[in-house]
C-alpha cells in the first residue's frame, strides 16, 4: 500500500537550555508515494536527523511524522508497527548487522517481523528459506551469501544486503542515508541501479539522502534542500539544479566538480 511520509512542522533538538542545539527546524516536507526524493545539504544541516526521527532514533521536540494517516512519531502499540514501514538503509550497514548473525538469519528476522505486522500466520522456516533465496537474488547475490557472517562481505555486499533486509520488511517508504558514500566508485553505480529498479518493481517510495548532487540529478524525481536545520528548497530535480532559487543552493552546485 502506496502512503506518503510526512514531516509537519518538525523540529528536533539536542541539549538543554543555553547548550540546546537545533538539528531540525520546524521542517515542513513530504514524501510523495512511489517518487525518489532526493534531500542534499552539507554535513550537518539535518539530513540524517530528519531521517532518523521517521524510524524513531530520534524524537521531535515539535510536531509529528505521519505514514499516510498514521502518527508515527513517539509511536505506541500499534503505531510502532506502522512505523515498521519505513525503513532505514545506512552508510555503513556493516554496524547495523549483528556480528553473530548469519545474513540468513538477519534476513529471517525481518521476514518474521513484516508477517507478524501484516498479521499473517508466521510462514515454515522452509518457505522463509525459499524466500530469503529470492531476495539475495533480487539484489544479484548467490544464495549461498545466506550462510555467510557479515565481515565476510565486501562493502557493496554489504550494501546489497542492507536492501535486500530493507525489502523483506516490506516497506512503504526506504531512507537511503547516503548509501553509496562509503563505496568504491567501480560499485556505486551497480548499487544505485539496484535500488531504483527495486524501487520501480515493488512501488516503495524512497528519500535518498546525499550530498553528491550528481547522483541525485540522475536518480531522484524531487529535490529538498536543508541549511543548518532548515528546509530551504524544494522542487522537480531539474528545476532546483538548473533555476535554483536560493544563494545556498547556488553554492551547493558550484561545488560539484566537473569533467
Amino acid at each position: 500500500m502506496s502512503m506518503p511520509l510526512t514531516f509537519e512542522s518538525v523540529s528536533i533538538t539536542f541539549g538543554h537550555g543555553a547548550s540546546t542545539f537545533t538539528a531540525a527546524n520546524a521542517v515542513d516536507l513530504e514524501v510523495r508515494p512511489g517518487e525518489m526524493l532526493g534531500l542534499v545539504g552539507e554535513s550537518g544541516s539535518g539530513k540524517s536527523t530528519l531521517a532518523r526521527a521517521a524510524v524513531g532514533l530520534e524524537e521531535p521536540a515539535s510536531g509529528r511524522i505521519l505514514l499516510g494517516g498514521t502518527t508515527i512519531s513517539h509511536a505506541r502499540g500499534a503505531a510502532v508497527r506502522e512505523r515498521r514501514r519505513v525503513q532505514m538503509i545506512f552508510q555503513d550497514p556493516q554496524s547495523c548487522f549483528n556480528p553473530r548473525r548469519t545474513i540468513g538469519q538477519s534476513l529471517d528476522e525481518a521476514l518474521v517481523q513484516a508477517a507478524r505486522r501484516e498479521g499473517d500466520a508466521s510462514a515454515s522456516a522452509r518457505v522463509r528459506r525459499t524466500e530469503i533465496d529470492e531476495l539475495l537474488h533480487a539484489v544479484a547475490l548467490p544464495a549461498g551469501t545466506a550462510a555467510r557472517m557479515p565481515t565476510q562481505l565486501s562493502g557493496g555486499q554489504r550494501q546489497r544486503v542492507a536492501i535486500a533486509r530493507a525489502i523483506a520488511a516490506r516497506p512503504t517508504v526506504v531512507l537511503a542515508d547516503e548509501i553509496t558514500s562509503a563505496l568504491d566508485v567501480s560499485v556505486q553505480g551497480s548499487v544505485l541501479n539496484l535500488l531504483r529498479d527495486l524501487q520501480r518493481e515493488l512501488g516503495f517510495s524512497v528519500l535518498f539522502i546525499s550530498h553528491n548532487l550528481a547522483v541525485v540529478r540522475v536518480v531522484c524525481d524531487r529535490v529538498a534542500v536543508m541549511r543548518r536545520g532548515n528546509l530551504i528548497e524544494v522542487g522537480d530535480t531539474l528545476q532546483v539544479l538548473e533555476q535554483p532559487r536560493e544563494d545556498y543552493t547556488r553554492e551547493l552546485i558550484a561545488a560539484v566538480p566537473t569533467l
